[in-house]
């Protein structure tokens, strides 16, 4: 192509609005109407880099194993490498405190008690009574065991209970009002999630922002992470199960991120859209390997929670 062909070419992508030239000095610059373009006309995401994907992977895919098969781990571990004999000692229950206790439902007569104790053992046991019991009085009893026996000692529990039946009345007094106070007073606000943001000196070192009052303006968005919070969780409400989402310059709805570009992504617990996760950059990014990115990690930080939730 000639130069002037190109100068044609230009002259009418910047009446079309897809070009801008911000001073008499300066050349042609891509406006967010041509980065949306681009986008938009991405037939698929740039696979991650294979390096990539492993670093992604190996933080996201640890898993949680009940202790005791971390303990058979451990022993044949030991014995594999020694080539002798490995052991490793459970902690003993009667010496482990309560951390927590489960009573489910079996049928209208047996529950099942799952015992959880501070050093990580778990165990069930199944107890049967002579007459039924409704679900809201099992609730209630859950309620008032964790309550009372929460970091006792296994050993003492029994007499612990004992002693605590005596006294069962005032104390389920003293737990309604206790209940009615974290009611009133705990469970009002409407503050959003925390947001954890990492890299924002990346952003302010970028060639886009050399005038001094654009990185003030980032500077501040950045310090009030709860007003930058806010506009995530807007997105977040908008862009549920929509996949990777773009928001080009102009079309991030705070003015201090009209010279960059926001790719998200939601995650969720169980079906349930919980949070949102993506990059902030510049307009003139890597498009489809930075989606790719942010779609691999909505995905892998999904697939854990689901595992540990």
């Amino acid at each position: 192509l000639s130069p002037a062909t190109i100068r044609n070419i230009m002259a009418e992508l910047e009446n079309e609005g897809f070009l801008c030239h911000p001073h008499t000095s300066a050349g042609r610059v891509p406006t967010d109407k041509a980065y949306r373009y681009y986008v938009d006309s991405l037939v698929e995401l740039q696979r991650l880099a294979q390096r990539e994907e492993e670093k992604i992977r190996s933080e996201y895919e640890a898993r949680i194993r009940e202790i005791e098969d971390l303990l058979h781990s451990t022993s044949r571990t030991l014995s594999a490498l020694s080539h002798y004999s490995g052991f490793v000692l459970a902690p003993a229950m009667d010496q482990a405190r309560l951390q927590h206790l489960e009573l489910i439902p079996l049928d209208s007569r047996r529950v099942l008690v799952v015992l959880i104790s501070d050093s990580g053992i778990v165990k069930n046991r199944v107890v049967a009574f002579d007459s039924a019991f409704s679900a809201s009085l099992l609730k209630d009893v859950s309620h008032l065991l964790n309550t009372h026996l929460h970091g006792k000692p296994f050993a003492h529990v029994k007499d612990s209970l004992a002693s605590y039946i005596e006294s069962a009345y005032q104390e389920q007094m003293d737990m309604l009002d206790l209940a009615r106070g974290v009611a009133r007073q705990a469970f009002d606000w409407n503050e959003e999630g925390d947001l954890y943001l990492e890299g924002a000196g990346n952003i302010l070192s970028l060639p886009d922002f050399q005038n001094q009052e654009q990185i003030r303006s980032l500077v501040h968005l950045l310090d009030e992470k709860r007003t930058l919070g806010e506009l995530l969780a807007k997105d977040l409400l908008e862009s549920s199960g929509s996949g990777v989402q773009v928001k080009i310059g102009a079309e991030n709805k705070s003015p201090e991120l009209k010279n960059l570009s926001t790719i998200s992504s939601t995650y969720d617990i169980h079906g349930r859209t919980v949070g949102v996760l993506g990059i902030i950059g510049p307009k003139r990014m890597e498009y489809s390997r930075m989606m790719g990115l942010v779609e691999y990690v909505s995905k892998a930080v999904s697939q854990v929670l689901n595992k540990l939730v």
